[in-house]
């Protein structure tokens, strides 16, 4: 017997579990030594925690009272246990582990007293996670109780504030460098090489920049806000975002210790995440038709995926598991940083599934487009990002004080709110609130940052001959502020506006805004073309009959997209970029009308 001390063994629980035995009428501690070979002294000291049995004795006592040897732990423990007490507490000892998995005894050891699996020992975490019956986020758990895990999260905590001290910065445009003392240091603790923490420090330096942009402009209107409902909105902002900017550096250290525990190599994420990208069909799907090889597929750890046999033949087919899924939602971005060939790969593939049109026809709709208008809040920018309810509410509050009811359906996008007044307010009463919103939108639009790739779209598009507008629901103040803020590198007098139109029931789906931007750019509607993201913005342009593009990230987004019409969407505002700048250096031959800034209304 080992002391127990060493095992999370729990007498109490073995007495409860004995009383319970038999149909609830209980088993003597007699009947019960009999069973798993003991003495009734040894069980009754078991029960008044005098010794722990070993791990063998647990199973049988667990078998021979027909519950799980976890029941016989005391539960509030077990958060506070490493893998080793919560391998001993299942009933196994290293050597049950180390046959039933096929793997050495050196690996699994060091698993355990560590923390830490060699590159190519990816799939033990998974598999010993299955084999105790626990989630790997479980397993996960018990391993950072590990003292050698928490000693390497100690010592990279200060290393990483230093990098992002270094990083995030006014003006620091750099990332980190393999060379970079403090990455060397990093790659020593977690065993790994500088290139690969270079490139996971780099993404995360990425996501605090764009979290610290987002702060700056929501401390700046909490303070000068022009309005107490502005800065009452912005102070929410700006907590939601120290939130995340406080999780996001304290978890860091806790995240990679864990992330290289189970990061798969290039050949078996590359299958995985193409299970993922299919995943939402509830295909299975042979590696011929993932156009993987079936060594790529079997690669992937067996909790991460299904497979079945084939009925056509010797090769199986598979699908992604939850844990699979999970897996790839959690690290896709750090998957993307460390193996860039194959997030370009991942990238064709979603384009494909959604049915994304090809760069050649793409081509042909801008030849042939005179004016070219783009929606706004959510293709350009995500205009109240996190303070979105904050501002719904305010006018709401705003409705009641004019005494509009507001019911349990009534739209929680301020916008959207706007729009279902409309019916029961009087005009004065909707102008009140349009001009609330107004304040709200142009607020906003002083902090937005632009959306990825919207920056490089304007800068090329404005050396072409295109009429440009932007055609939106939103204020034409604060879409004329977003755009000024473009320069330098825009020249945002070159895009109309025409904003929400003073009657709301004009606004998208309505045709109103996009047929009025295509005849005062002095385009006809065969000629124009527009890019929305929305339904109401695919609605809208086949109502006008103009010409429509959606951007839609997802292949659910395409989808949607589809379903209310839109024949043509592309995956990113950059793959957009890609065939302008072409056509802007190697212009069609046929001529194009001279391009007349217009202002919108």
């Amino acid at each position: 017997m080992t002391r127990g001390a060493q095992t999370p063994f729990d007498g109490p629980s073995l007495r409860r579990a004995r009383a319970r035995a038999n149909q609830g009428r209980g088993i003597s501690a007699e009947e019960l030594a009999r069973q798993v070979n003991a003495t009734k002294a040894q069980i009754l000291a078991y029960e008044h925690g005098k010794y722990s049995p070993d791990p063998p004795r647990i199973r049988q006592l667990a078998q021979a009272l027909g519950v799980s040897p976890l029941d016989l732990t005391d539960p509030d423990t077990a958060q506070r246990w490493t893998l080793a007490e919560l391998r001993r507490a299942s009933g196994y000892r290293v050597v049950d582990v180390v046959d039933r998995l096929d793997v050495s005894y050196a690996n699994y050891r060091r698993l355990e007293n560590e923390g830490l699996v060699s590159p190519r020992s990816y799939a033990l975490v998974p598999a010993v996670a299955d084999f105790l019956k626990i989630s790997a986020a479980d397993l996960e758990m018990h391993l950072a109780n590990i003292p050698a895990s928490r000693m390497r999260v100690a010592q990279a905590h200060p290393l990483l504030t230093a990098v992002r001290d270094t990083y995030v910065v006014p003006g620091e445009l750099a990332l980190p460098k393999p060379d970079d003392p403090a990455v060397g240091d990093l790659a020593e603790i977690f065993r790994r090489p500088p290139l690969l923490l270079a490139r996971l420090l780099g993404q995360e330096i990425r996501r605090i920049r764009a979290i610290r942009r987002r702060l700056a402009g929501y401390e700046a209107t909490a303070h000068y806000g022009t309005s107490a409902d502005e800065q009452a909105a912005a102070h929410h902002g700006a907590e939601a975002e120290r939130r995340r900017l406080r999780r996001l550096t304290t978890t860091l250290p806790g995240r990679i210790d864990a992330f290289f525990r189970c990061a798969l190599p290039s050949d078996s994420w590359r299958a995985l995440a193409l299970l993922h990208l299919v995943g939402r069909f509830n295909l299975w799907l042979s590696p011929t038709q993932l156009q993987e090889s079936e060594a790529s597929v079997l690669s992937i750890p067996a909790s991460m995926r299904r497979s079945l046999p084939s009925p056509q033949g010797t090769t199986g087919v598979h699908q992604i598991s939850d844990e699979g899924d999970e897996h790839c939602q959690t690290y896709r971005s750090w998957y993307d940083a460390l193996h860039p060939s194959v997030s370009t790969l991942l990238r064709q593939r979603e384009s494909q599934l959604s049915g994304h049109i090809p760069a050649g026809e793409l081509r042909e709709y801008f030849v042939s487009a005179h004016a070219v208008l783009f929606s706004f809040d959510g293709l350009l920018c995500r205009l109240f990002a996190s303070n979105v309810e904050a501002v719904a509410q305010s006018l709401v509050h705003e409705a009641h004080s004019l005494r509009l009811a507001t019911g349990p359906r009534t739209p929680t996008d301020p916008v959207g709110l706007l729009r279902a007044l409309v019916p029961s307010g009087s005009p004065s009463q909707i102008r009140r609130l349009d001009h609330m919103l107004t304040a709200h939108e142009t607020e906003a639009a002083r902090q937005v940052t632009p959306l990825p790739g919207v920056q490089q779209l304007f800068r090329v598009l404005t050396t072409g001959n295109w009429r440009l507008g932007v055609v939106t629901d939103h204020a034409t103040s604060a879409v004329r502020v977003f755009l000024d803020n473009l320069s330098p590198l825009v020249d945002s007098q070159q895009l109309s506006v025409f904003g929400r139109p003073e009657d709301p029931r004009l606004m998208k789906p309505h045709p109103h805004g996009v047929a009025l931007a295509s005849a005062s750019l002095g385009s006809s509607r065969d000629h124009t073309l527009l890019l929305g993201e929305s339904v109401a913005d695919a609605l809208a342009a086949q109502a006008a009959g103009v010409r429509f593009i959606g951007v839609a990230s997802t292949p659910d987004h395409a989808n949607m997209l589809k379903r209310a019409g839109a024949k043509t969407t592309v995956r990113s505002l950059r793959e957009v970029t890609a065939v302008v700048r072409h056509l802007t250096t190697y212009p069609p031959s046929a001529p194009r009308p001279d391009r007349t800034p217009r202002s919108g209304p």
